[in-house]
């Protein structure tokens, strides 16, 4: 397979390479550790990690096949007592070409140590040999308040000024810096609205995965494009790469790489328990309704960049929703914004008149989608705004 010069393959994928033998660290960890593989209460360090009875098996096979070689047993004697193959007990000794799983979790347990208290350790991918130690970050297992979210924030470095998307919208990396918690605050909003994401559970034969994918199509339109640069860059904020995916037909498809980020939004900032979608189930989110307000507009931005839309008279501006109308409407109704859920009966959007959407504003000003434009027309011309110079020389 064609690499490009980071090391990867063309589709983005890292190239497959080999375990390799455990260091003299690595060896002495596991040695101090063969009498106790039964317990695996370090895992509970990690969030939402999976483990099965295979994954167990195959720890006690290796304290078993390491003990029993400390005792000067042979290898043949091994290969019998096990009825494994001799290959299989040279690797499980050295851990070349093969590691278990929790071994290695073990091992990354080893090196990070224990989190901070109500804290858990997230790891950006399964180790794998061609990342045995990834990325890890701390996360709470439940958000208690907004502050929780600007701590975890504060583990990532400014986005690249190289980015595309800073670029496409005139920005520096200082500015997404200043403005990072707005960034997640809207991200979580666009992901509870209408983005697309590719849960773990789509992938029923791949084990020890809870990773989620941001996978979303949009009609192909100017509006649509910024709406997903925007995306990208509140994205990349927390690591994540994301990219347009070729199509054929006249649509946007974009998707970001699989991460347990995505997954732990969803599930403890969104409050939605695993299979659980926004579409047809209730968010719970006690802790949004005590954020500052500019959060809370960056959120109900998100929703409405996503869900939302200016009605063609331009009397009010609304987001659509079925299960979660009343957790909106109450957000709105913080804002002074005296919101209406309608029809009374089944709600299934939250209206606010024009003025309102206006001040908050309900759409984002950095993106300028053409619902922000809208609202922005409909306001000049009912005299809500005084119109821009440009508004002039354009007529």
């Amino acid at each position: 397979m064609e690499e490009n010069g980071n090391g990867t393959s063309r589709g983005g994928k890292k190239r497959r390479v080999q375990w390799v033998k455990y260091t003299s660290e690595e060896s002495q960890l596991l040695r101090e550790k063969l009498s106790s593989w039964d317990d695996l209460k370090f895992m509970e360090d990690f969030w939402n990690i999976v483990y099965d009875q295979r994954d167990f098996e195959q720890c006690r096979r290796l304290s078993d096949v390491w003990r029993l070689t400390a005792q000067g047993e042979q290898q043949p004697s091994i290969m019998r007592k096990f009825d494994i193959s001799q290959t299989l007990v040279s690797r499980t000794l050295s851990g070349e070409r093969w590691r278990p799983n929790l071994v290695q979790m073990y091992l990354n347990h080893a090196k990070l140590g224990r989190p901070l208290e109500g804290r858990k350790w997230i790891l950006e991918c399964t180790p794998k040999p061609t990342n045995p130690y990834p990325r890890a970050l701390q996360v709470p297992d439940r958000i208690s308040s907004y502050e929780d979210i600007l701590e975890f924030l504060k583990q990532f470095p400014p986005v690249s000024e190289k980015s595309e998307a800073l670029r496409s919208f005139g920005l520096t990396s200082a500015w997404a810096e200043e403005h990072k918690a707005e960034l997640f605050f809207w991200l979580l909003g666009f992901l509870v609205g209408d983005a697309g994401k590719y849960y773990a559970e789509y992938a029923p034969g791949i084990r020890h995965y809870r990773k989620t994918q941001f996978t979303t199509i949009m009609s192909l339109t100017d509006s649509n494009f910024r709406v997903l640069r925007y995306a990208q860059l509140a994205l990349e904020s927390l690591g994540i790469q994301s990219h347009q995916v070729n199509s054929n037909r006249p649509i946007i498809r974009w998707n970001s790489i699989s991460s347990n980020i995505i997954t732990w939004i969803m599930q403890v900032c969104a409050g939605l328990l695993e299979g659980q979608r926004t579409s047809v189930n209730k968010l719970n989110m006690p802790w949004m309704k005590d954020c500052p307000v500019y959060l809370i507009v960056a959120f109900l931005q998100g929703l409405a960049d996503s869900d939302g839309n200016v009605q063609i008279q331009g009397y009010y501006a609304d987001i659509a929703s079925v299960p979660n109308s009343k957790f909106y409407s109450e957000l709105l109704d913080q804002l002074g914004t005296t919101p209406h859920a309608y029809p009374n009966e089944q709600p299934t959007q939250v209206r606010i008149l024009l003025k309102h959407a206006v001040r908050l504003p309900l759409f984002n000003p950095v993106i300028r989608s053409y619902r922000y434009e809208q609202l922005i027309k409909h306001a000049i011309r009912r005299n809500l705004i005084p119109p821009p110079p440009s508004f002039f020389l354009a007529r």
